[in-house]
């Protein structure tokens, strides 16, 4: 049987995790090289900032016409003039910006602003540690991820603990959905890195806490701050990539399903090394504290500041607003169905423990199997994000997505089988896990292009993800529960079914297709 074969090379899955993380990041290395190539001159967009910023060509113009009056920028300004009018029209202007500029610093920085940048190379060399980052600060969350439930399980009993961790849970998401507009707003006054720092540092805080004294009651709240964590991780580390490759969404798409694959990749590599941990629960955390803590190191001696102090705003408390991701809902038709399309993806993400508990009870698998089961996930995760640059740039978001829309649902369709049934289908349908990504990159750049501030976008984001962090549990469990009862413990997987099938009608909707996103 699959399963069986899959399960007796559980001692191989840890070194296969590592290839699959150094192959994705080749692969996508290469693939958003080939994107650049291929989009030639024309793609260099004069809008289209180095920085993670939501720097305007009004704000370049401004700092270029400050060094002009300081005398260090002299006879560039027609060149520029005409850059930040025409895009297509890039060759004679972009050879006599770089023979003005060459010579005076001021200029270069400026005119790099403008024409977006040294090229993909320099991008890449940006990103780096970022995904480096990433890969760390998910490896360490992962060494300890699966290590709550079973200990809660055994120490309040199978109904306690689930009760527990629905808790824990919900109440993690109801606290981002407090903490994300302010998070977001701080992204765009401080700048990224604080608010990453911060992230880094209450994750490291809280496993070090459990470690130290690893009761339910440590051990809950390490659970609760640690989720509550990851997600101002995201947000911060998102607005970083946002601010390059807004105003580019094949290459923002491409960016985002590199770091989509990493993050897939640690988290693999993660649930596969813990079970090669000590039982004791306390050495688990002591790992995974280590881990945080060298990704508070490398964000605070690597990941560099992107967001310029001439481009950050005044902080203002926001106000109190529970709902700031209804603010999306405010602008266009657009970005509407954007909004919906990305709620519909995004739901099964958040089915909480009911996928294990589902594996445990349903489908006999013991902690292990549990382990390579979820190491397998990652990996498909991490080959399907990897492949996304390449897919999209040949075939168009709206095609991808559609794509990775229906082998999702074909996932999602063999869950209501077996287990060898369901890894046969995930296997097939590996570009499932990449289904999100053409939604939700198409609502950065869609938002750049109504000039709404990144940090704004990232909070109220995270706030609609942190509400259906509260409610997927709450619903995934009870329809768990009740079909259980009525002999059809299947219903979670019956709804994720039913919301690929809705997302797939909606898609031809709410993304451009290849015409319309070169045409914009």
């Amino acid at each position: 049987m699959l399963l069986q074969m899959m399960l007796k090379q559980g001692g191989a899955m840890w070194w296969l995790s590592c290839v699959m993380i150094i192959s994705s990041a080749i692969g996508s290395f290469v693939t958003q090289d080939h994107a650049q190539k291929a989009d030639g001159p024309a793609a260099v967009n004069c809008m289209r900032p180095k920085f993670l910023q939501a720097i305007s060509v009004e704000n370049a113009r401004a700092t270029l016409e400050g060094a002009r009056r300081a005398g260090c920028l002299r006879g560039t300004r027609p060149c520029l003039q005409r850059c930040s009018n025409t895009v297509d029209r890039t060759s004679a202007d972009t050879t006599h910006a770089k023979a003005t500029a060459s010579s005076r610093g001021v200029a270069v920085q400026a005119s790099l602003h403008l024409r977006g940048g040294g090229g993909m190379r320099d991008a890449l060399a940006e990103q780096f540690p970022l995904q480096s980052l990433a890969l760390v600060f998910v490896l360490g969350l992962a060494l300890v991820t699966l290590t709550p439930t079973p200990f809660l399980v055994d120490q309040l009993g199978a109904a306690r603990g689930m009760r527990l961790l629905t808790i824990l849970s919900t109440s993690s998401a109801a606290a981002e959905i407090l903490l994300s507009p302010v998070a977001g707003t701080l992204t765009d006054s401080v700048g990224r890195k604080p608010v990453l720092l911060a992230s880094l540092l209450t994750a490291f805080a809280a496993t070090a806490g459990a470690a130290a004294m690893p009761t339910v009651a440590i051990i809950s709240a390490s659970k609760f701050v640690s989720s509550l964590s990851l997600g101002m991780f995201f947000l911060s580390a998102g607005t970083m990539l946002a601010d390059n490759y807004r105003m580019t969404p094949t290459k923002l798409a491409a960016a985002s399903g590199l770091l989509f694959a990493i993050v897939n990749g640690g988290f693999g590599l993660g649930v596969a090394l813990s079970v090669l941990l000590p039982p004791s629960v306390r050495q688990r955390y002591i790992a995974g504290a280590v881990v945080l803590l060298t990704s508070v190191g490398l964000a605070a001696l690597a990941v560099p500041e992107t967001l310029p102090r001439q481009s950050r705003a005044v902080f203002k408390v926001p106000r109190f607003n529970p709902f700031s991701g209804a603010r999306l809902l405010q602008y266009d038709r657009r970005m509407q169905l954007l909004v919906l399309l990305a709620s519909l993806l995004l739901a099964p993400l958040f089915m909480g423990d009911t996928m294990q508990v589902y594996a445990i009870t349903q489908w006999k698998l013991n902690p292990a199997q549990v382990s390579q089961l979820f190491t397998a996930m990652a990996i498909s995760g991490v080959v399907a994000n990897s492949a996304s640059g390449i897919l999209i740039k040949t075939m168009g978001l709206r095609n991808f997505s559609l794509l990775a829309t229906a082998s999702s649902l074909l996932g999602w369709s063999g869950f209501l089988s077996s287990a060898r049934v369901a890894l046969v289908c995930t296997a097939v349908g590996l570009l499932g896990t990449a289904r999100t990504l053409g939604a939700v990159t198409m609502m950065t750049a869609h938002a750049g292009k109504l000039g709404i501030p990144q940090g704004q976008v990232a909070g109220d984001r995270s706030n609609l993800i942190a509400w259906l962090k509260v409610l997927g549990p709450i619903i995934y469990g009870q329809l768990y529960v009740q079909g259980f009862k009525a002999g059809a413990p299947q219903l979670p997987f019956v709804l994720n079914v039913i919301l690929m099938l809705v997302a797939l009608c909606l898609t031809p909707f709410a993304l451009p297709s290849i015409a319309q996103v070169a045409g914009s």
